[in-house]
């Protein structure tokens, strides 16, 4: 898909998170970098258990977030705009979750491979594209933070309170003494 391409896709580049900040210049720089691919309805982007290093916006269509275990849940739906693969891009792990397409769909993505080189010549692009997955990151954690915290509170069992209480203060713990 040629530079061209990248302002098909404008309006799903301005709405993602990722991109925040780039300048129409760094975008389209970027856009050299990067790839994109098209996926079938059903296609499975990433799936869950398998390792792959890239960071995804998808640009058109539309994917679901799915885990399996007993039985599979919807954990959540991306309409363009979306990012994800976030949480094993700088650190080789097997993906949590299945992202599989309810409709054709295209996404562009950013392998760990494209981002490293794209650091060497388009060090401002990386920074702001680092900045940006650390608040994204931020913002999920809190986020599941909260939601932990809601869910523990509403448990009327108090020895699960104590394990939540006692958990949270071993992970921060562990996180500033590291």
């Amino acid at each position: 898909m040629s530079v061209q391409s990248i302002r098909d896709f404008r309006s799903a580049l301005e709405k993602s998170q990722i991109l925040e900040g780039l300048t129409s210049d760094e975008l389209k720089a970027l856009g050299e970098v990067v790839r994109y691919e098209e996926f079938g309805e059903g296609a499975e982007i990433l799936t869950e258990g398998k390792v792959y290093q890239g960071l995804w916006v998808l640009l058109k269509g539309k994917c679901e977030v799915v885990k399996c275990n007993d039985s599979c849940s919807v954990l959540a739906t991306f309409e363009p705009g979306s990012v994800f693969g976030e949480m094993s891009f700088f650190e080789t792990a097997p993906h949590s979750a299945t992202v599989k397409c309810c409709e054709p769909s295209i996404a562009l993505c950013l392998t760990k491979e494209q981002y490293d080189f794209a650091r060497k010549g388009l060090p401002q692009v990386t920074e702001k594209i680092a900045i940006n997955l650390v608040r994204i990151l931020s913002s999920r954690l809190r986020k599941m933070d909260e939601w932990t915290c809601e869910l523990v509170n509403t448990d009327a069992n108090q020895n699960r309170h104590q394990e939540w209480h006692e958990f949270r203060s071993r992970l921060y713990s562990d996180i500033y003494d590291a």
